[in-house]
């Protein structure tokens, strides 16, 4: 049988990817710098082990379509709405000033000004896989800081389009042609746009279609064409790939099928973009690079130094607080994969001469390369700088004008923060609230809460709050190091304030109680007991029982949910109440057809083979023991004894006997048996 050059090459790859991720697993380094090793090892520059260079780098761009599609499908358009500030006025800054930098800086050093451009362009962008990639491992897409860096790595890949007309026309000597610039772009966003609504429309009813014929295969399929096809419309526009498969996933992420699309996607994905990692290996020359060593360090340091400066700078423009600032700066300080494409052109048409190719080509995969470690470093460098230079308040920063006491002050006015802050105005208790987001911080004084700008995990903004005299503090941020530091200083400062955090994970619990929160209340936590706390509900537990469990699960440590075992003489106490009688009920609606029927036509005891009605409650008063001959009215609730098969036997056959205009009202209905404390919350500090 004939062999496949492609088939060994991939078997190759994956030889060697695999025990060096393995390798840097084990000692704490992302997965994408053992996948841009062995690029190196393998690629032309290397050991030469690969034939099929090409084919693998195409294999590598559906990777990073498929990659982008489903981040795009996590983002869902409300959300993109939400951070249009971060990306036009973030990215729009970022670009320009960056871009300025370097085309001053490469004009004084000599150069033609259409190469200065082509480089300051080259420069300017910062690559969208690897961040989106490192911030969804993390978990830090929704975050504050994952909020700005999207946005302005958004505005940089719309912009592309524009950059590769532009060293275009320096390659064909037509220069910059302001009127066809305009003329492509008005065609790239014409397209986008009908692809947003066509989608809108056309793509949920399609779906609908295929869901009704419940064909996983033809599913699949269908959800592979809308990817690739929208991205390979995208690119015939001038728009890359990768956009158009952004966009893709946005107009379907509010659909009801987005989470089977992620699912079946997901396997693919993470397959085919792991080779674009190796692809990005594989363009580094290792005999160039050691040659110019020197050169190349000098020039990966003066990016990283310039591109993460002028994203502090906007950052702290758009009034980020500087720790999350730096954050984000280092985050966005290396030189993006869309740059391989205007090097490839400027290279071709001669704009960039082939040693300043060679040296831009390899300090682009360097600073690719150290943007897990830069992403790593980031978040104690930036606490260290926070300590050291300290951080007032942009907005507000006077603090109340009348001096607080007893009071709550709310960290984060996401979802969980809103309502609460809407409650405690409500209720008349005072409270002030948090926010480093300054759109929330509008809304939040729009709706009549006294709100400040700033991070709570610096005492001088606590203190500025009155935390000294606060009663409560309670922090609804999923930056876990600012909730960790809030805790921490308001402890400090007020040894006696009850502190209630709202936390992803379990596994935070410990460390947070360590430094001094009162309750903290995971996620994942509260919606395990809500989930049994209704499973007990429909075995018709009593509301007192089902909250004593919740009570006995907490009041154990959320032992039961980090695989511990709860007291077994309570477990056995919950055991007897499901074996014992309960009492539930039953209301009768104007519209029943239970209405006007005896207890003795209803005959449930005989029916359910032990189910009473033990009383009937009308107008206020109750009738115990009712005779058979007892006629139920509009109005009347049923209550009714028995164990909990008989009761449930007793519901259905109340429920069609009540048909077709019946209902019924549990005692509980409608009302959760548990308090609403740590909903997830969409909208992250």
């Amino acid at each position: 049988m004939e062999s496949i050059p492609l088939l060994k090459d991939m078997i190759v790859l994956l030889g060697i990817s695999v025990p060096i991720s393995i390798i840097l697993m084990r000692i704490g380094l992302p997965t994408i710098v053992g996948f841009l090793l062995t690029g190196i090892i393998i690629g032309p520059f290397g050991f030469g082990l690969v034939a099929e260079v090409h084919k693998i780098e195409v294999l590598a761009e559906i990777g990073v379509v498929l990659l982008l599609f489903t981040i795009g499908l996590e983002f869902k358009v409300s959300r993109m709405l939400k951070i249009k500030r971060e990306a036009m006025l973030g990215g729009g800054l970022q670009l320009a000033l960056t871009g300025l930098l370097v085309l001053g800086l490469t004009t004084y050093m000599g150069l033609g000004f259409n190469l200065a451009l082509t480089l300051a362009f080259i420069v300017s962008l910062s690559s969208s896989v690897i961040v989106l990639k490192l911030l969804g491992d993390k978990g830090l897409l929704k975050s504050a800081h994952g909020n700005l860096s999207v946005g302005i790595l958004l505005f940089q890949d719309i912009c592309v389009v524009i950059m590769v007309m532009v060293v275009q026309g320096f390659s064909e000597g037509a220069g910059i042609n302001g009127l066809a610039l305009l003329k492509e772009l008005g065609i790239a966003m014409a397209v986008v746009l009908a692809i947003v609504v066509s989608s809108a429309y056309i793509v949920p009813r399609l779906f609908h279609q295929i869901v009704k014929l419940r064909n996983r295969e033809v599913f699949i399929l269908a959800v592979v064409l809308l990817c690739m096809g929208t991205a390979w419309l995208t690119s015939l526009v001038g728009l890359s790939l990768a956009i158009g498969a952004f966009i893709a996933g946005l107009v379907v992420s509010e659909s009801e099928y987005s989470h089977q699309i992620v699912a079946e996607v997901l396997p693919f994905r993470d397959i085919f973009s792991s080779l674009f990692f190796v692809s990005i290996g594989m363009l580094l020359d290792v005999n160039f690079f050691m040659n110019n060593t020197a050169a190349i360090a000098l020039i990966v340091l003066a990016v990283i130094l310039l591109k993460s400066s002028v994203v502090i700078l906007v950052a702290q423009i758009i009034r980020y607080p500087l720790r999350m600032a730096i954050i984000v700066g280092l985050t966005l300080a290396q030189i993006g994969e869309f740059s391989f494409i205007l090097m490839k052109i400027g290279e071709k048409s001669g704009v960039i001469p082939d040693n300043i190719y060679q040296l831009v080509l390899a300090s682009t995969v360097v600073t690719m390369a150290l943007t897990p470690f830069l992403m790593q470093v980031a978040v104690p460098l930036a606490a260290f700088v926070g300590r050291v230079l300290g951080i007032r308040a942009v907005k507000g920063g006077k603090g109340p004008k009348a001096r607080l006491k007893d009071h709550v002050i709310i960290v984060g006015y996401g979802l969980n923060g809103r309502n609460l802050a809407n409650v405690l105005k409500e209720t008349g208790i005072a409270h002030l609230v948090l926010d480093v987001n300054y759109e929330r911080i509008k809304n939040a004084r729009k709706s009549g809460h006294t709100a400040y700008y700033g991070e709570a995990g610096h005492p001088e903004i606590l203190k500025m709050l009155g935390v000294e005299d606060a009663k409560m503090l309670v922090l609804g941020i999923s930056d876990s190091v600012a909730t960790r530091k809030a805790v921490k200083a308001a402890k400090d400062i007020n040894p006696q304030i009850c502190i209630i955090v709202r936390t992803r994970y379990i596994d935070d619990l410990e460390e947070l109680y360590k430094l001094g929160a009162t309750q903290v209340i995971p996620e994942e936590f509260e919606t395990s007991v809500e989930i049994f706390a209704r499973v007990l509900k429909e075995y018709r537990i009593p509301g007192n029982i089902i909250q004593n469990q919740i009570d006995l699960v907490r009041h154990e440590g959320y032992a039961m949910f980090r695989g511990q075992s709860l007291d077994i003489d309570r477990l056995a106490h919950l055991e007897r109440i499901l074996e014992t009688s309960v009492m539930d009920t039953f209301f009768v609606e104007e519209d029943s057809a239970i209405a006007g029927k005896t207890l003795a036509e209803l005959d449930i005891r005989r029916k359910t083979g032990g189910a009473t009605v033990m009383a009937l409650i009308r107008k206020g008063s109750a009738r115990t023991n009712p005779r058979g001959d007892v006629v139920v009215e509009a109005g009347d609730m049923m209550v009714i004894l028995g164990s909990h098969m008989d009761l449930n036997k007793a519901m259905k056959i109340l429920k069609a006997e009540a048909a077709p205009h019946a209902g019924s009202k549990s005692s509980a209905e409608g009302q959760s048996p548990v308090e609403d404390e740590g909903g997830v919350e969409d909208e992250n500090t």
